[in-house]
């Protein structure tokens, strides 16, 4: 009898104890569900905020465009010589952009000969900046006025291709937030009074 109920005692504490690790377990693996519940919430959360390529912004402002895009290097120094980075963030205006191609091609391999003239690096940039948004296939024959008025630009137009001061046009239209782009495939030297 004594064995017995040594037996039935023990078997009572033994599932006490089963009971109280398992409500341990328990509450532990309560603890752990949260922590990874929060922490899947988390980086949900941080996943869901990271920009992807559809996402991102892509219209910027031309002097973005030159500054991030490693063709049009040479026009980026001229342009932080000029000091007119933030001229080019805010008119609106088209935007003539010669590449380092355009350049290469007029013997132009350094922008240190435009920029060791300093009184010719404003009017440099501005014979490629007219006044006013035009879309390629808004452009006339004739005569425009740069951006500061003091300088002609001349748009010949042959069937459907456009020259500027002789210089064509390689990529029309690219969009920027304040203005249009249209890349030169030379860098026109030809000025009209």
């Amino acid at each position: 009898m004594v064995t017995n109920s040594i037996k039935l005692h023990f078997a009572l504490v033994l599932r006490k104890l089963t009971t109280w690790k398992a409500m341990k377990k328990n509450r532990f693996g309560g603890r752990w569900a949260t922590f990874f519940l929060a922490a899947g919430l988390f980086s949900t959360i941080l996943i869901s905020c990271k920009e992807n390529a559809d996402d991102v912004v892509k219209n910027r402002a031309a002097t973005d465009i030159i500054l991030e895009n490693p063709e049009f290097s040479i026009l980026k120094e001229i342009m932080l010589a000029a000091k007119k980075g933030d001229a080019f963030r805010t008119q609106n205006a088209t935007f003539f952009l010669p590449t380092n191609a355009a350049f290469n091609k007029a013997k132009i391999f350094s922008a240190s000969v435009i920029t060791s003239k300093p009184d010719s690096i404003d009017k440099f940039l501005n014979r490629h900046v007219l006044n006013g948004q035009k879309a390629y296939s808004e452009f006339t024959a004739g005569k425009y006025d740069n951006i500061d008025k003091t300088l002609k630009i001349e748009i010949v137009k042959k069937d459907t291709a456009i020259t500027v001061n002789g210089s064509h046009i390689s990529r029309k239209d690219l969009s920027a937030s304040n203005g249009i782009i249209q890349v030169l495939d030379s860098v026109y030297v030809k000025v009209l009074p």
